[in-house]
């Protein structure tokens, strides 16, 4: 189990206590789901691959988690139009570049200093930001490809 895959599980279980939520397995399985992965789920992906493992996963439970994670800051919603809402659980500033063919999400820690952003636009607008959010939107390398 790696340090970001604890650190990540804590986090959730953590934002979901705090919130006055049970823990309960159902939970735990989402929390769990969520630190594993390295993409940037649907909410039906997420039931749908909980419940081909758990057929009493309820899809309520994880819309319902989904969303309080999301409203507590532990996830952050990317959402681009119609039926295209996708969960980022890496809540840390970072830029998403988002495809605008095949709805591929990636991460991308090295474009964009957030962190100098972040302290440079509380200093100039006398704001204290908690989080960014940028989102790149284009065309992936794969669909260029598919276009040569």
């Amino acid at each position: 189990m790696s340090d970001t895959y604890t650190s990540h599980f804590d986090t959730y279980i953590s934002v979901l206590r705090d919130a006055g939520c049970r823990i309960t397995e159902q939970r735990q399985r989402i929390c769990r789901y969520l630190a594993e992965t390295d993409q940037h789920p649907t909410p039906y992906q997420v039931y749908s691959d909980l419940r081909s493992q758990y057929p009493d996963m309820n899809r309520a439970t994880v819309y319902n988690t989904l969303n309080t994670l999301q409203s507590l800051g532990a996830i952050v919603e990317i959402n681009f139009g119609a039926n295209h809402t996708h969960y980022d659980t890496d809540p840390t500033p970072h830029v998403n570049l988002i495809c605008l063919r095949c709805h591929a999400i990636e991460d991308c820690h090295e474009a964009l200093p957030t962190d100098e952003i972040l302290t440079k636009t509380g200093t100039a607008c006398n704001f204290t930001p908690i989080a960014a959010k940028i989102d790149i939107l284009g065309i992936c390398a794969r669909c260029r490809a598919q276009d040569a």
